[in-house]
């Protein structure tokens, strides 16, 4: 009898320590399923814009009867890009940059997708979506033509049609340029013993370097600052990119302060130059 109670015994104690153990399989089962849900939760957040679901727009109900597929290829100036309805054998046009889009019916050419973006000022915004282009950098052109990104080059170059060869991708980054005046210095006529300013401003790629050289009424030349303890330099990068400007302060104008101040713009490329005069102010 003993016996058989003992058997018993263990027998239900391993059916316990089976269910048991089941148990714990599914628990951790579901919590596997839970942790892969969250991930591709967190993935699918991640993803595109133009892949969402906040586009309204939705493959026809009537089938493809309403699918305005291209005949011919040489139509999309940008490429084909494939159809998500599947209507279009051969997909269809890509649209270009700063083109309204959507997941569906508009989508992006190649090196684009569609973003969300707000168009307007103040309380008069709407949100659109528009294709931008995936590369930011710029590019330099075999026409020696900087673009602001690849998808404008490629965009130049589709409208060349058959002559699409001339143009291509020289190089990542700006062309180089000679360095080109955006604000000359001006003639001033100052009051002896107040301030004068002359200011200078260079662009070109690469980023100019600027120097100041000052010609007396006597015809001699020096390099600016010297040791002038009332006249000093600054520069700095800016306002725009590639950009340098620069200034030569007198703190107090004197007499030995007339004459010539030239503003030299340097890079690999060229060297600018510009001029202005500084004259003492005829009291009358």
């Amino acid at each position: 009898m003993d016996g058989r109670r003992a058997v018993t015994y263990r027998s239900w104690s391993w059916s316990r320590s089976r269910s048991w153990l089941w148990s714990q399989i599914v628990f951790c089962c579901c919590a596997a399923v839970l942790l892969v849900t969250s991930i591709n939760g967190e993935v699918d957040a991640r993803e595109p814009v133009e892949a969402s679901s906040a586009f309204e727009s939705r493959c026809p109900n009537d089938g493809c009867a309403a699918a305005n597929c291209p005949h011919n290829q040489e139509v999309c100036l940008l490429g084909l890009v494939p159809d998500r309805c599947g209507c279009c054998a051969n997909g269809v046009c890509g649209l270009a940059e700063s083109q309204e889009c959507d997941a569906i019916s508009r989508p992006c050419a190649n090196n684009l997708e569609c973003v969300k973006m707000k168009d307007g000022v103040g309380t008069k915004t709407e949100v659109l979506y528009r294709c931008a282009c995936k590369e930011k950098e710029m590019v330099c052109g075999s026409d020696n033509r900087t673009y602001s990104n690849v998808c404008q080059l490629n965009e130049a170059i589709s409208k060349l049609g058959n002559n699409r060869t001339l143009i291509s991708i020289q190089y990542w980054g700006p062309c180089q340029s000679a360095p080109v005046i955006k604000s000359a210095p001006k003639n001033f006529a100052g009051i002896i013993g107040q301030p004068a300013v002359f200011d200078c401003e260079i662009n070109g790629y690469p980023v100019p370097s600027i120097n100041w050289q000052f010609t007396d009424m006597l015809g001699i030349t020096k390099s600016l600052p010297g040791d002038d303890t009332l006249l000093a330099i600054q520069t700095r990068g800016g306002p725009d990119r590639h950009t340098v400007s620069s200034w030569v302060q007198i703190m107090e104008f004197k007499h030995i302060h007339s004459g010539n101040y030239t503003c030299l713009g340097t890079n690999k490329v060229d060297t600018v130059v510009a001029s202005a005069v500084l004259d003492i102010r005829k009291m009358t």
